[in-house]
């Protein structure tokens, strides 16, 4: 303890932040997976080069090589946007002497995996049936798993997830055209790179 108390009182709320909230999030895997993201939606939008009408049908109906490039190019930028997201976080925590695995971490994928895993399997039914929707229901499905994560780590967490949702209900608004790559493109990509900026500028690398 010091002599200045006020500073004391500060020590001790970080003390009990750093053990209830997993704080070793950094900005720069935000702005990684936005820029994955968004070259993701890019290749995707020269591949389609405007025919769109692939979206609204079954995916017993795509040619082979169309469920081909879709399976590389977001499967891609899912692994990718992960081992950022893992490798940033590692490098923050390391920098601050921070555990980067315990209860909290525990915690947190848990509440951030339970409605992923729920929109992944509600997603495989839309590309049975109607994989327009797909896009959407991504969007949807993330914010809700942020905002069931966010307390459990920094609360622009949870106005990042209230965004998605937003986003992913325009989304669907235009399912089945090309509108829709363009908000999953913001959504994924753009959300993403300015959450990334706000939370290097408060946080940190």
């Amino acid at each position: 303890m010091t002599q200045d108390p006020l500073r004391d009182l500060s020590e001790i709320r970080q003390l009990m932040e750093r053990s209830s909230r997993f704080l070793s999030l950094s900005g720069l895997s935000g702005i990684f997976a936005g820029t994955v993201a968004l070259l993701g939606a890019v290749a995707a939008w020269k591949f389609l080069q405007g025919n769109f009408t692939f979206l609204s049908l079954p995916i017993g109906s795509w040619p082979l090589g169309f469920y081909r490039f879709f399976l590389i190019d977001f499967g891609g930028v899912l692994l990718l946007s992960l081992a950022g997201g893992i490798y940033f976080t590692t490098r923050r925590a390391r920098k601050q002497g921070w555990k980067v695995w315990d209860r909290t971490t525990e915690r947190l994928l848990i509440n951030l995996f339970i409605p992923l895993v729920t929109g992944g399997i509600f997603c495989y039914l839309l590309l049975l049936h109607a994989p327009g929707l797909i896009p959407s229901a991504t969007l949807v499905f993330y914010g809700l798993a942020l905002i069931n994560a966010s307390k459990y780590t920094h609360a622009d967490v949870r106005y990042l997830g209230l965004c998605e949702i937003i986003v992913g209900i325009g989304c669907g608004w235009f399912a089945n055209s090309g509108v829709s790559l363009l908000f999953w493109g913001f959504g994924f990509g753009v959300l993403h790179i300015v959450y990334g900026i706000v939370m290097y500028r408060k946080y940190g690398a």
